[in-house]
């Protein structure tokens, strides 16, 4: 039996095969960020700001909630998922999405796998400004929410995911996974590192 209770997975590379589901929308709609996101990176803008003009540029290309939608029932699971979940679930583990990603597509994986928990970014309404539970710089201020409100000790927490915005979750939590990592700093973060696209591979180290 696994000393583990609840497994959070990243969204964007782990859970799916796209790096960041914000750009994928972007691509699906045309739309150029790159302005705001190099503000973003050099600090000049906060992430609420940058969402909310992501949101409004495809406001401005005249996209509206079911586009969204649409475009992201064409997003594949990684391999291994709905396995993973199922077999954690089996064992009694809480499963949950903490994501800097979008809650269109954070909600669809869940509905799919049976994800008990999600946390991930939207907007308002019909693509009327943006709304941030997880925080892209600050993960693990989420995820120390979430625990709370489940009564889950840190330590018997497992984390899982694949760029640097990851480690501030992986900083709080009892075992730390490294999955399909995108860059060195996560890599040298986890406590394991899998590079085969394989969600079910995780459970060696979950349920061992």
């Amino acid at each position: 039996m696994s000393c583990y209770e609840l497994v959070a997975f990243d969204m964007d590379g782990v859970l799916v095969d796209i790096l960041s589901s914000w750009r994928y929308i972007h691509t699906c709609c045309g739309t150029d960020n790159r302005e705001t996101l190099q503000a973003y990176l050099k600090g000049d803008i906060g992430s609420q700001n940058l969402t909310e003009q992501d949101v409004a540029l495809w406001r401005q290309a005249g996209k509206c909630r079911q586009d969204l939608e649409q475009f992201f029932r064409q997003v594949a699971l990684m391999p291994g998922a709905h396995a993973c979940i199922q077999a954690l679930h089996e064992q009694n583990i809480t499963t949950a999405i903490v994501s800097g990603g979008l809650d269109i597509l954070a909600d669809r994986i869940a509905a799919e796998t049976g994800i008990q928990h999600v946390l991930a970014n939207g907007f308002h309404g019909n693509l009327e400004g943006s709304i941030m539970r997880v925080l892209i710089e600050d993960k693990g201020k989420a995820l120390r929410r979430l625990t709370v409100d489940l009564g889950i000790p840190l330590d018997k927490v497992v984390t899982v995911g694949n760029s640097h915005y990851d480690i501030s979750m992986f900083a709080v939590s009892g075992l730390s996974i490294a999955f399909n990592p995108c860059d060195d700093k996560v890599v040298a973060a986890a406590d394991v590192v899998i590079k085969k696209k394989d969600l079910s591979q995780i459970l060696d180290y979950v349920l061992a």
